[in-house]
């Protein structure tokens, strides 16, 4: 969509209309909201900065469908784990360090992981009903854990089609906005809320799930994922503009620059205080995308080696960096017991 539109989109309400008269564009307007990105250091910031190391879990359909990028064509049923155990998940986050965890609440393919009311395709319609969010967030709150949430714009069971590029229709908007506000009131006060591909809705749809996450969650931490080739070449050194309004700059698959990272980030000639956050697939390379790591489990999934991992730990500890390490459960509900024990021996090698 481009700025003649975005000007049109914002200006259908007298409100909005009014903040767009005199300035340059959708970006302008929602930032003269009080609500936005900081411009320097706050206390949920601080906190969020503080605790530095937390895991992510890929898990829904395409771990049991073996694609990545699963388009949400087979049944709900198709999602079945025989012995799925979230508590296990959390445990082994928990005996890694992690100080908070991040769910795919709901990935490309448009399956939910909780029971979303009038959404057919959830949990709720699969071989395994459990609400796998709220067992999610009563393990991270055994274990002392902080939980976040993932959501994915992209999604062809919604869309229609797969196009990376496409903007969304304004039904599935609308659904985006259900999911969120759910996810947000059935589990009150979020800790994170991760947005992935976020270039396919528009700047003031954008700011609308910002302020739709802060209004539920005052001190939630809201992420809007780069992507992989932005991240690698930027490093966090700057905020994308296709991910913006964005509290902490995340750097999918990608540490941080090697003088370390310095938080005070300029956005459209504006000062702002945004950590940095490495978000490390801990999976083999993926063959059809030979220059990226899987993120879900697969029968050939081995997890990077030990040494390597407590390397990528060091480098973002070292280099002012928050670490958000992925781990992938099985097809049965569980994390591996290799990977594990590989997790097992990364914590060795960090807390030496």
């Amino acid at each position: 969509m481009d700025r003649r539109c975005v000007l049109k989109y914002l200006a259908a309400t007298p409100a909005m209309g009014a903040l767009v008269n005199g300035m340059g564009g959708a970006l302008a307007a929602a930032a003269a909201s009080p609500v936005g990105p900081a411009t320097e250091r706050t206390p949920a910031l601080g906190a969020y900065e503080s605790l530095r190391f937390g895991c992510s879990f890929h898990f829904g359909l395409p771990t049991f469908t073996g694609d990545d990028y699963d388009v949400g064509a087979v049944p709900a049923t198709t999602y079945s784990p025989t012995h799925l155990d979230v508590r296990q998940w959390i445990k082994v986050a928990h005996d890694l360090g992690a100080k908070y965890a991040v769910l795919t609440a709901k990935y490309m393919s448009g399956f939910c992981l909780w029971n979303s009311k009038g959404y057919e395709y959830s949990v709720a319609a699969s071989g395994n009903k459990t609400d796998v969010v709220a067992a999610f967030v009563d393990a991270c709150h055994e274990y002392g854990l902080r939980p976040g949430f993932y959501y994915c714009i992209l999604d062809p069971h919604n869309e229609g089609r797969f196009d990376w590029n496409s903007m969304v229709p304004d039904k599935y908007f609308d659904l985006i906005k259900r999911h969120v506000r759910e996810l947000h009131t059935l589990y009150p006060n979020t800790f994170y809320q991760l947005f992935d591909i976020t270039w396919k809705v528009t700047p003031a749809q954008l700011w609308e799930l910002y302020r739709l996450v802060k209004a539920h969650s005052p001190d939630c931490i809201v992420v809007c994922n780069q992507g992989f080739k932005q991240s690698r070449a930027n490093q966090g050194r700057m905020s994308e503009v296709a991910s913006w309004p964005s509290d902490v700059i995340n750097g999918e698959d990608t540490l941080p620059p090697l003088e370390g990272h310095d938080p005070h980030v300029t956005h459209e000639r504006k000062k702002y205080y945004m950590p940095f956050e490495t978000w490390l697939p801990t999976g083999p390379i993926y063959p059809p995308m030979p220059t990226m790591h899987t993120w879900f489990w697969h029968p050939w999934y081995k997890t990077q080696s030990a040494e390597v991992l407590a390397h990528a730990y060091r480098d973002c500890m070292s280099g002012n960096a928050n670490l958000l390490m992925n781990l992938a459960p099985d097809n049965t509900g569980r994390l591996p017991e290799d990977e594990v024990a590989t997790m097992q021996r990364v914590a060795e090698l960090i807390r030496s």
